[in-house]
């Protein structure tokens, strides 16, 4: 029996809306101590994340008067978060997601191979967030009893 998604993930999403404001996600992700925070919709369904390096680089990549056409297409998209002021502006997207019926051994294969810290788990059904799977949360799996 394998483990799934479900059997470690928390409950509560920190998630903002598309207009959130660079200072709101901020204020958000220090106030739930969290280094990254779900972009959603209206109906509450994943479209994208903004991290902590996202939000960096506003400081690490001041936006220039000119761009080279010989940037790369990261580069042109580093400039275009840099100059961001709101969630749908900040965000790497599309969002990674996992379901609650994940095994927590394909979500902790899709963190290590994307570089990421958390997924936001969505239902299967409606589409929309119901809770994230953060790195503790897989590695609680081998502080539990063997027998489970």
């Amino acid at each position: 029996m394998s483990i799934e998604v479900k059997d470690v993930m928390g409950l509560v999403a920190i998630a903002v809306l598309e207009n959130a404001s660079f200072a709101d996600i901020v204020a958000t992700m220090k106030r739930y101590a969290v280094g990254a925070v779900t972009v959603v919709d209206a109906d509450r369904r994943p479209v994208g994340v903004v991290s902590e390096n996202d939000l960096l680089l506003k400081e690490a990549d001041p936006v220039r008067h000119s761009m080279s056409i010989f940037e790369s297409r990261r580069r042109r998209r580093d400039h275009d978060k840099a100059a961001g002021a709101t969630a749908v502006q900040l965000m790497t997207s599309p969002a990674i997601t996992v379901t609650p019926g994940t095994a927590v051994r394909d979500a902790a294969k899709l963190m290590h191979t994307q570089r990421i810290k958390q997924l936001p788990v969505i239902d299967p059904v409606t589409g929309r967030i119901v809770g994230t799977l953060h790195q503790r949360d897989v590695l609680r799996v081998f502080t539990r009893p063997a027998a489970r």
